[in-house]
């Protein structure tokens, strides 16, 4: 969904989850590369922690990190370890809850209200604004693209009139 306008950016998705095992590399025109890593929810690749570590703490010029929080169940353990991780490390993340058009309003209301409340009390280097998504539907697709090219340096500012 997030490079759906962008028919210059190849990206194959799976139908099914888990399957992603090694970083897959997207350079977007000459602007930036974004990287998708595997999950590190219960299908994570065994080499999972070593190949990730290894890739955060040696990206010097790493702009943001991009946690997919599914919308429908809300942060799990695997969720708290990540975070965890990118506090110990320092990197600057933001969370992003997927699949929103899979949960009834009043259980996504309820994770949004639990992840904000857990962003504010318990993290320092997360973005405290959370992005609501849905690839089936686009929802929040372009806020998230936008905050994307924000923090690539490629949104253009715009003064106030």
């Amino acid at each position: 969904a997030l490079f759906s306008l962008s028919p210059e950016v190849e990206v194959r998705v799976s139908k099914t989850p888990g399957h992603t095992k090694k970083m897959n590399f997207f350079k977007v025109g000459k602007y930036f590369t974004l990287v998708d890593m595997p999950g590190y929810g219960y299908r994570a690749p065994q080499d999972f922690v070593e190949m990730v570590e290894a890739y955060l703490q040696e990206r010097h010029n790493l702009k943001r990190t991009f946690l997919l929080v599914d919308g429908v169940v809300g942060l799990q353990k695997t969720d708290h370890i990540a975070v965890e991780m990118l506090e110990e490390f320092g990197i600057p993340y933001v969370m992003v809850l997927t699949k929103i058009d899979r949960a009834s309003r009043g259980l996504l209301l309820k994770n949004v209200l639990e992840i904000q409340e857990f962003v504010k009390g318990k993290t320092q280097g997360c973005f405290p604004q959370l992005f609501l998504v849905s690839s089936l539907k686009f929802s929040g697709v372009h806020l998230l693209r936008c905050f994307v090219a924000h923090v690539t340096g490629n949104l253009p500012a715009v003064e106030a009139s």
